[in-house]
């Protein structure tokens, strides 16, 4: 669940940067260059700073969702089985402790920037 929250987070914050850079910066480099007759300004917003804008609030989002959900709590500890090997069960991490890395974040992290990837494919026509 964390991991497809993070994802639609990642996609809500790329809509959000890219109306963002019409909202905000559109009319800042309106005030600087002067009016937009020709519409040149808008469609420089619109490939530029609006895919960039994008981009970095994506990955904003994704980083805000994956530091602000908790991963799942450690499973209990098994019992130990007096057949096992004992040094293996004194080189066993302790209980609570993971030593793998979390994969619902490295699988939001996989997805988002193989979007972003295709998304930047497809704006360059590549």
């Amino acid at each position: 669940m964390r991991a497809i929250g993070a994802i639609l987070g990642a996609i809500a914050g790329a809509v959000l940067g890219y109306i963002g850079a019409f909202v905000v910066g559109y009319p800042i480099i309106v005030a600087m260059d002067g009016p937009d007759r020709d519409g040149g300004i808008a469609m420089g917003v619109a490939v530029t700073l609006g895919p960039a804008m994008a981009v970095i609030t994506a990955l904003v989002f994704l980083v805000l969702i994956l530091r602000l959900t908790r991963p799942k709590g450690p499973q209990p500890a098994a019992e130990p089985n007096p057949t096992e090997d004992p040094d293996e069960t004194l080189l066993r991490p302790p209980p609570g402790t993971n030593p793998a890395p979390d994969t619902q974040t490295l699988i939001a992290t996989v997805v988002v920037v193989a979007l972003i990837v295709a998304g930047m494919m497809w704006l360059s026509g590549g």
